[in-house]
């Protein structure tokens, strides 16, 4: 089959199932893919982004692999009509070969003109329907009321759509919202890809058996032959990236590292997901890993300041915008408000917490919860506190304590004087810290001047171990 013969077939499938001839773009795509350009080589030639090739690529793959019954997709389409053209060769390929419903004729390469511009039947819209990604969503959490997130949202959404990020992590104190935000993204970007499935670590994390499902769900088989060995398991999945525009999440990341060390040490029985991690983010692919994780891999922290493709997403508190919260929870002085989104960062977990305590203890009334220093937490938000503080290595512990008891930010030369540790030391555990989101840093007088996460230092001022 030369590109003539497989233009003229695929128009005329396409007219057939949307009473439409291929468009410009279609022809642009088919010939690029005919001659192995890239999609992006083919957005350049066409003056269009590239994400819109993927997609009007991704319809046209759609609609052709349901005419022969098989997936095609840019990496096989000339393989696979080659293939049906050979099994079909004992007639004239013009004169009797089908595939799918089509009969190819010589004298009618093309329907005729007056149907050109004509609206599809009502049988022509039951045969095409709008490309829907295969997605994955069990281990997703419901959607549910989501605070104003909108900037949050538009950047991951240009990161993942515009910039072609090939993996981004979403990094944040337990609370901040982190899995919300990523599912509410999955509602705006859908439709840009082929598969879409979210796991969750918390349930299980064998890479092994993840692998596993990924490559079945992904490369839409059940059976597989599966390799014995890692790096066999790897390159399939590779292959699943690059044929299909493929989305995936990972929640709660943070499960994969040891408890009692500084950020990023994997416990032994995960460390193959360093592996995993650097495949997706070193190597060319079309597809795009987004997870979660109060602590990031610390090969993660590596790629991020290379090819700009892996980037890190530190989400932080409502701020402001937690005033609607607030007031959906029906809490009273509102004048308050400022003092405790500030205490909580604008946590959105924290305050309904907070709020469930104050209006118990006191009334829905913020003035006299505040005015009790340390304020309490309540045994619920104390356990998720405390479950975040015992994850930390006995250096942590000691410095975030002395930082805690401190009111005032404290500047890096008098932490030095405190700790008898070499100044490296002190140097990664402030760095680990922070990257667990715990501690914050700000520049003052050209010194920089640390302060314990406020939710934190009261946890830790409250007797909290």
């Amino acid at each position: 089959m030369d590109f003539d013969e497989m233009l003229t077939w695929a128009d005329q499938v396409v007219f057939e199932k949307t009473g439409k001839h291929l468009s410009s773009l279609q022809e642009a795509i088919l010939m690029g893919v005919w001659d192995s350009q890239k999609y992006g080589d083919i957005a350049n030639q066409y003056n269009c982004t590239e994400p819109h090739v993927r997609k009007a690529a991704s319809e046209l793959w759609q609609v052709i692999s349901e005419e022969v019954g098989e997936v095609v997709n840019k990496s096989n389409l000339r393989s696979t009509l080659g293939r049906i053209q050979l099994n079909n060769s004992n007639y004239s390929f013009w004169k009797d070969v089908k595939i799918g419903k089509i009969s190819f004729c010589g004298d009618s390469t093309k329907p005729p003109e007056a149907k050109q511009n004509a609206p599809p039947t009502s049988t022509e819209n039951q045969q095409y329907s709008i490309i829907k990604p295969q997605i994955d969503l069990r281990d997703a959490p419901e959607l549910t009321t989501f605070y104003n997130r909108t900037s949050e949202l538009n950047t991951l959404k240009q990161l993942i759509l515009e910039k072609q990020c090939r993996m981004i992590a979403i990094l944040g104190i337990s609370g901040i919202g982190k899995s919300a935000i990523a599912r509410h993204l999955v509602e705006l970007i859908k439709t840009e890809f082929d598969c879409i499935i979210w796991r969750s670590l918390r349930s299980f994390s064998c890479l092994e058996i993840m692998l596993k499902e990924l490559i079945q769900f992904l490369s839409n088989q059940t059976e597989l032959n599966f390799p014995d060995d890692l790096d066999g398991q790897l390159a399939i999945l590779l292959e699943c990236l690059r044929d299909r525009r493929c989305l995936i999440i990972l929640d709660d990341v943070q499960y994969l590292f040891k408890d009692r060390q500084l950020v990023g040490h994997y416990q032994p029985e995960y460390q193959n997901y360093s592996k995993f991690f650097k495949l997706i983010g070193e190597l060319t692919h079309n597809s795009c890993l987004l997870f979660n994780s109060w602590e990031p891999p610390l090969e993660v922290v590596t790629l991020s300041g290379e090819s700009g493709l892996t980037q890190i997403f530190s989400l932080t508190g409502l701020g402001e915008k937690a005033t609607e919260l607030l007031i959906n929870q029906g809490l009273q002085d509102q004048e308050n408000y400022p003092e405790l989104i500030d205490l909580f960062r604008g946590n959105p977990l924290y305050l309904k917490l907070a709020n469930q305590f104050i209006q118990q203890l006191f009334g829905g009334k913020i003035n006299k919860y505040i005015s009790y220093k340390p304020v309490c937490l309540g045994d619920e938000l104390s356990q998720i506190l405390q479950q975040q503080y015992q994850r930390l290595s006995e250096l942590e512990k000691e410095a975030i304590a002395f930082l805690s008891s401190h009111p005032q930010p404290l500047p890096l030369s008098q932490l030095l004087e405190q700790f008898s540790d070499p100044p490296n030391q002190l140097f990664k555990v402030l760095l680990s810290l922070e990257r667990r989101g715990l501690i914050e840093k700000q520049n003052l007088d050209n010194e920089m001047v640390f302060t314990v996460y406020p939710v934190m230092q009261n946890y830790i001022l409250s007797g909290g171990d």
